[in-house]
């Protein structure tokens, strides 16, 4: 046989040998390169990672797109039963790490995830971390390019909570302002719906009123959660109401009547009066405002005037000065209007 073709002949099986053994080379690498994709990023437990950290960076439109999750609700994000759902009453999630993925039946697994939530540390308040595990439900829906699985949830990962504020109609979730109830009301209820996990810290913050920060924490999916948030008066508001009485008794006192009309104190006289009434506050009330029924309410104070009037005896005629310390009650009801001005009221 010619040199020249054996020559030609050992160049093409030494050619087919070497580009077998890159297709080979090749191909292995892709499927070593899918395997690393369907571990690392199309697997169940990176699904469930990439939703918990969605919810760490506060990207609530990525969580919500998250296939299975569903908040039960048409309401938009931060509006009606979805006001919870915002970026501003998300705490902090730290330390996310995969626990377990257990594979039920073929394309269903639980996987089990640990993490830690944290709030607060504004405002002198002291910081919150409330550690926290989760099991969550996924199945497989089906394939993307062939290779890759695709999943949702077959669990929501939301909670339904129950929201009471005692003694006002709205509440900051974290920094973000949601009304409860109608403006002026003194009580309010309302039911949500959050994304699991969340811890969000309830209190209420305005110019008379305030709340300590109270937990809402929701770790278990389709679970439900409650929280009473307890609003009571501030320091201002006790200052300015003191400060209102005391200038509507001083203006009482300005009248030279012996029952200056609307006020709690009084003189009287069986004989004839030959001065007008001379008044001035001697103590002042020092009120305390507690919750009501229906509205903050000042329990009885007690106060004290003197009043001086110069009389005629009707029996003999003689004048004479009458310098009496007259002890005198005050209570009534308080309410704090949309405009947030305080309105007094007669103590029911």
């Amino acid at each position: 046989m010619d040199p020249a073709v054996v020559d030609k002949r050992t160049a093409l099986h030494r050619s087919i040998v070497i580009y077998t053994g890159l297709l080979l080379l090749t191909l292995a690498a892709v499927f070593a390169s899918v395997g690393i994709l369907n571990r690392e990023l199309y697997s169940a437990s990176s699904f469930v990672r990439m939703y918990l950290e969605a919810l760490a960076e506060h990207d609530v439109e990525a969580a919500l797109a998250t296939p299975g999750v569903d908040l039960g609700t048409d309401d938009e994000p931060g509006t009606g039963s979805a006001s919870l759902v915002v970026p501003d009453a998300l705490s902090r999630m730290e330390a996310i790490t995969e626990v377990s993925d257990t594979e039920i039946v073929p394309g269903r697994h639980r996987i089990v995830y640990s993490y830690t939530l944290a709030a607060g540390g504004a405002d002198g308040s002291p910081a919150v971390t409330v550690p926290g595990q989760t099991e969550f439900d996924v199945v497989q829906t089906g394939m993307s390019w062939l290779f890759f699985p695709e999943w949702e949830f077959s669990r929501s990962p939301t909670a339904h909570a129950g929201i009471t504020v005692s003694h006002a109609a709205d509440i900051l979730a974290g920094t973000s302002r949601v009304a409860v109830g109608a403006p002026g009301d003194f009580r309010a209820s309302g039911e949500y719906e959050v994304l699991v996990p969340s811890l969000t810290m309830l209190s209420h913050r305005s110019t008379y009123l305030g709340a300590l920060p109270t937990r809402l924490t929701a770790t278990k999916p389709s679970a439900s959660v409650s929280a009473i948030v307890d609003v009571q008066p501030t320091t201002a508001f006790v200052s300015t109401v003191q400060a209102t009485v005391d200038e509507f008794l001083d203006s009482c006192a300005d009248e030279p009547l012996l029952y200056p009309p609307g006020c709690p104190f009084g003189l009287d006289v069986d004989d004839r009066i030959v001065s007008e009434p001379s008044w001035s506050i001697e103590a002042y009330p020092v009120l305390t405002i507690l919750a009501g029924q229906e509205s903050w309410v000042v329990p009885n104070a007690t106060g004290a005037a003197r009043v001086k009037v110069d009389i005629r005896s009707l029996f003999d005629g003689t004048v004479s000065t009458r310098d009496e310390l007259v002890a005198f009650d005050t209570t009534f009801s308080l309410s704090i209007d949309a405009e947030g001005a305080i309105v007094f009221g007669p103590r029911g």
